[in-house]
């Protein structure tokens, strides 16, 4: 009985990794042919828009009309009104174009007309529809049980966030353009906290050490998700491929990882389409 349990489970298993193959082939073939055939027409946005979404109890704005709310809301930020459109979507566009290119797609912002970028075999339509950063805070609960009590301290991270919206489709291609979205974020960093009993106060007091967020930080996090949502991208262009050329749709998700070389499942790490 075991030894025939053993057989069941070695046959599912071939019958899985065969029903499997088909589609990873195709994504190999693929990546090693992307750079032969892929290329990216990339319309970029021109502008950031910059929302604080930030709550001020205080602050009664009952009286103002809503674009005076969000104008005053921003003039409160911290960060949104002393960073730089143009300094964040240079970093985010450039380094979206140079991931791209690293994964073997030609990337042309002259249109398919131009003579420098003439169309390949799989051309494509990029469109940064939408940028918006949100500032914000996070809120957090620090406890500790120090007998014999719970303590707790109440801590608002700062924070600021990136929503992309692209809009991808295929060059001559008349169906409705497929609108991807994407958001990550970045904010304070709390990396020692805690309760001690402070002898001079004669009391328990809370503790924390936070590496704050800069604006430096949020230039480097337009750069780095300017190479996350290329990667996106490619593995948008390289499952459509896959669906396109066997006409089904394959349970896995595939992602490229250029670094190790390798195809892996994507999981959630990728575009939401709207």
């Amino acid at each position: 009985m075991k030894s025939l349990s053993k057989l069941v489970m070695i046959l599912l298993g071939g019958m899985t990794l065969a029903g499997c193959s088909p589609y990873r082939e195709l994504a190999q073939q693929y990546v090693d042919q992307s750079s032969k055939r892929a290329v990216v027409y990339l319309i970029p946005t021109g502008y950031v828009d910059k929302v604080n979404l930030k709550r001020y109890p205080t602050l009664d704005l009952s009286a103002y009309t809503q674009y005076q709310r969000d104008s005053i809301r921003f003039e409160k930020s911290i960060f949104l009104k002393n960073l730089s459109d143009s300094i964040f979507l240079t970093r985010f566009v450039n380094s979206y174009m140079e991931e791209l290119r690293a994964l073997g797609v030609r990337v042309c912002l002259d249109g398919p007309d131009s003579l420098t970028c003439l169309p390949a075999e799989d051309s494509w339509i990029v469109i940064m529809d939408h940028l918006e950063l949100r500032e914000f805070n996070i809120p957090i609960t620090d406890e500790q049980y120090i007998y014999p009590a719970l303590y707790q301290k109440d801590i608002d991270l700062e924070a600021v966030s990136l929503h992309a919206l692209f809009s991808i489709n295929r060059l001559n291609e008349d169906k409705k353009e497929q609108q991807l979205y994407a958001e990550n974020y970045v904010s304070d960093e709390i990396t020692e906290s805690g309760f001690g009993f402070e002898k001079d106060k004669d009391k328990v007091v809370h503790y924390r050490k936070v590496q704050p967020l800069t604006l430096k930080m949020i230039y480097n996090m337009a750069e780095a998700l300017g190479r996350k949502y290329a990667s996106y991208t490619y593995d948008y262009l390289l499952n459509e491929y896959i669906f396109k050329s066997s006409k089904s749709v394959p349970s896995t998700y595939y992602h490229y990882n250029r670094f190790k070389n390798k195809l892996e499942e994507a999981g959630d790490d990728r575009f939401i389409a709207k």
